[in-house]
């Protein structure tokens, strides 16, 4: 099963695959191969979404960047499995042969990325450390 995870205009990520979201502290918190992300930073129930975006608002086309590239790679080596780890206060840590398609038909695709989830990147649905200065609050 190809990892696909698709930004929605003006909505959450939605993960389709063979992925697992895990704690900072490492925890798995969920297994599924269809789950809806957070992205606008106002879930009361995150990191999942709970349609708080409709009411704030939040905008966002659901392009992708063809040419993101992560700073700093972590070790080993990417599976097939997807590997969604949330950063305390911060981005969502994915690992793991990846597929981001936007809803142009834009699509990055690699096995290490940051994605944004609380809503401020200018560069979604990558993150570009917007969650510092909006002090962000997983």
């Amino acid at each position: 099963m190809t990892n696909t995870i698709r930004p929605q205009v003006d909505g959450p990520l939605m993960v389709e695959g063979d992925a697992e979201v895990f704690a900072a502290d490492g925890i798995s918190i969920k297994k599924d191969a269809n789950m809806w992300l957070c992205r606008c930073g106002l879930s009361s129930k995150k990191p999942f979404c709970d349609g708080t975006h409709n009411k704030a608002g939040f905008s966002d086309a659901a392009t992708v960047s063809t040419d993101y590239v992560i700073k700093k790679l972590e070790a080993g080596m990417p599976a097939a499995n997807l590997r969604l780890t949330l950063r305390q206060d911060g981005p969502i840590h994915c690992f793991g042969d990846t597929s981001i398609v936007g809803q142009d038909g834009s699509a990055w695709n690699g096995n290490q990325a940051n994605l944004c989830r609380c809503g401020q990147s200018k560069n979604k649905p990558f993150c570009d450390g917007s969650h510092i200065a909006a002090e962000f609050k997983s």
